[in-house]
């Protein structure tokens, strides 16, 4: 059911039970007391006809905006997907939240694999110094490029240049982009 279907439904109940309520009053109560019952009956029922717009084109912004949302996203995914290079995005803790096919291809593992790991835990540790400096670089909102050697499960090391950039959000950093190449110096293995 698409959003808002079920609150415009509900409306629509409220204002029939509103009308009933009215016709009910008017058939069973005496005269001058149903003035007073009526009014507030009366009242109500203007009010719903005045909001009930309002809330269908509350409802239909919010789907279009829900819609173009979905889009853009989808968008931003193929894009992603269908880079040559590996791409990963970090949260503030350096965590993986995101990696591309071609990323995985170079790590030697699945993209699930990756997310929820940080960059020491896929790397050659001697080369966590580089990590720590290019870390500590983008926590004051530089990027920069290095060279560090990705560690694969099977154990083999490949050379890797990391072009990193800081992920802003609302004016805080809240993580990391990377690109991930592999060395086009270094012999494919």
């Amino acid at each position: 059911m698409k959003p808002g279907i079920r609150e415009l439904r509900f409306a629509y109940v409220l204002f029939f039970l509103l009308l009933l309520t009215t016709v009910v009053v008017v058939l069973l109560v005496p005269l001058p007391a149903a003035l007073w019952v009526l009014g507030p009956l009366v009242a109500a029922q203007v009010l719903a006809l005045w909001l009930a717009p309002q809330v269908i084109g509350v409802v239909r912004h919010h789907r279009r905006v829900r819609e173009s949302y979905e889009q853009e996203l989808d968008f931003a995914r193929q894009v992603m997907e269908s880079m040559v290079h590996g791409v990963t995005v970090a949260d503030k803790h350096g965590q993986f939240v995101y990696a591309n096919r071609a990323a995985a291809e170079i790590y030697g593992r699945e993209p699930e694999e990756i997310v929820g790991n940080t960059a020491y835990a896929l790397t050659a540790p001697e080369d966590h110094h580089l990590l720590r400096a290019a870390q500590q670089a983008r926590q004051r909102g530089q990027g920069g490029a290095y060279f560090v050697r990705v560690q694969r499960p099977c154990g083999t090391l490949v050379r890797v240049q990391v072009i990193g950039t800081p992920r802003f959000y609302q004016g805080r950093i809240v993580g990391s982009f990377a690109a991930v190449v592999p060395d086009a110096t270094e012999p494919s293995s």
